[in-house]
């Protein structure tokens, strides 16, 4: 009879436990996703962490994190990975207990291999009984996205095009040290050369001083893309543009060239348009200089162009680009030439390039036709 009682009472106590763990399965529990970096190279693997927390003084002896990718996103492994049995992505599910205090970080790798912005789902953390058998979930907040920059493009004619371009600019910076020719001093900055610091001025205690150069002996350049999706079938032509321009942002880097970079592309969000009115139909820009965070930053434009252009080309190249500020221009675009050229207009002896997707075909065709 004692063991019928015991018996009785063990299974009431698993039953009390079964429903109180049940129902407070996800007190004290945080989830959060986290992106390594939300710039990627096409084909190249991007890091996303998922992370569950315990903050609470009891164990919690079933926990998930789970995330559900779109077909965009091409998982580099099998583990932890279910492909949706419509075929419309797949569901990354790590299973784990955690005592007190304890942190569960669950790493996973996934390849995205066309130009262009993508949003992540919301993380969704599960809890259970202690059995196991019985779940609930809950969708924990967040905005993450990755970024994918257009690849480069291989074109000899625009290497020979770009090196005769660059041969054009004033003379290099680094030519002249003689302090006749420096306009003032500025506060130093990441990208700046060593050798353009102003020892003299930084000792007085305002921190690193770079010397200002008159713009005269300091190659400078405006670099804008006008692409222009107008058949949305057939996107190629803008995408050889946003590859284009990053060549062209790449070659000026390695020479040292401070350039102003601008995309005639709406953003491609449209919670931007319910947050800022009309802001967001402005083109992309970034400001003059060079170094690692500014080409990042040019890199980051051209993954997030939808080829919905914000201005028509004659205004986007007037108020991005002034012929009295004496800057070389390379203009890279889906219009004609001639168009280009009479909307820019830039003062006697400043260079400027116009590069078009004809140049691609024209390569192709040619290689076709000596073959």
């Amino acid at each position: 009879m004692s063991a019928v009682i015991f018996a009785l009472l063990l299974v009431a106590t698993a039953l009390g436990l079964e429903r109180y763990s049940t129902a407070h399965s996800l007190d004290d529990v945080q989830g959060r996703l986290e992106v390594e970096d939300h710039l990627v190279e096409a084909g190249e693997p991007a890091v996303i962490h998922l992370v569950v927390r315990n903050s609470g003084p009891r164990w919690k002896m079933f926990l998930a994190a789970k995330l559900h990718l779109n077909k965009e996103f091409l998982p580099c492994a099998e583990h932890h990975i279910t492909q949706d049995q419509a075929g419309l992505g797949h569901t990354v599910r790590f299973t784990t207990w955690l005592r007190p205090g304890q942190e569960a970080d669950f790493s996973t790798a996934l390849r995205l291999e066309r130009r262009g912005r993508y949003v992540l789902e919301p993380m969704q953390v599960i809890g259970g009984d202690f059995l196991g058998l019985v779940e609930q979930s809950r969708t924990e907040r967040g905005f993450h996205e990755l970024i994918v920059p257009p690849r480069e493009c291989a074109l000899p004619e625009l290497e020979e095009m770009l090196g005769g371009f660059l041969g054009e600019l004033s003379v290099n910076r680094y030519l002249y040290e003689d302090p006749i020719l420096t306009a003032g001093y500025r506060p130093y900055t990441s990208g700046d050369p060593m050798r353009s610091i102003a020892w003299k001025q930084s000792v007085r205690g305002q921190g690193l001083m770079v010397k200002k150069w008159d713009y005269t002996t300091e190659p400078r350049a405006v670099v804008l893309v006008h692409a222009d999706t107008k058949d949305y079938d057939h996107p190629e032509p803008a995408e050889l543009c946003y590859s284009m321009a990053r060549t062209v942002c790449r070659r000026l880097e390695e020479k040292a060239v401070s350039y102003r970079f601008a995309a005639n592309a709406a953003f491609d969000l449209l919670l931007n348009a319910a947050l800022s009115g009309e802001e967001w139909r402005k083109p992309l820009e970034t400001p003059q200089g060079y170094g690692p965070e500014h080409y990042r930053r040019v890199l980051e434009i051209l993954g997030r162009a939808t080829g919905q252009t914000a201005l028509s080309c004659a205004r986007f190249c007037a108020e991005y680009y002034h012929p009295q500020e004496q800057v070389s221009c390379i203009v890279v675009t889906t219009e004609p030439e001639e168009a280009v050229r009479a909307a820019v207009r830039p003062l006697p002896g400043i260079p400027l390039l116009v590069l078009t997707p004809e140049m691609a075909v024209e390569t192709v065709q040619t290689g076709e036709a000596g073959a």
